[in-house]
């Protein structure tokens, strides 16, 4: 049977990125520890990226698909998010994806904007984002 490090390892993803919300899991700190410490018993690298509530609310991040947005690996190591344009629209949105691309900290580089309504409304979700 293959190992997960030995998958990781023959994918060879540079990093894994956890996007999500401050408020996404119950217990928080002890989910994220738990993942990084089955990270590193594995090799494999793990970075939270966790958006504050206080820069997007919980009723904005839904409003805006925030989380329908996909990480893509670039070759230079960084990431690229791929967001719907329902994110540029809400202005605290938007600042706040603004603020983590021009952050040097963040595995997040790039934001790219796709108007992806049309799909969504015919049922898309996330994979709208890969047909683009």
């Amino acid at each position: 049977m293959i190992s997960l490090k030995v998958i990781a390892r023959r994918l060879d993803y540079p990093e894994q990125v956890l996007f999500h919300h401050q408020q996404a899991f119950v217990d928080q700190a002890t989910v994220l520890v738990t993942l990084r410490a089955k990270s590193d018993s594995l090799d494999i690298p793990f970075t939270s990226v966790e958006v504050p509530d206080e820069r997007v609310s919980l009723d904005d991040a839904v409003a805006s698909y925030l989380f329908n947005s996909q990480l893509l690996s670039k070759p230079d190591g960084k990431m690229l998010i791929v967001v719907p344009e329902e994110c540029r629209q809400r202005e605290n949105v938007w600042r706040y994806l603004s603020d983590l691309a021009a952050d040097s900290a963040s595995p997040i580089d790039e934001v790219a904007v796709f108007d992806l309504r049309e799909s969504m409304r015919n049922g898309g979700g996330p994979a709208c984002l890969r047909l683009r």
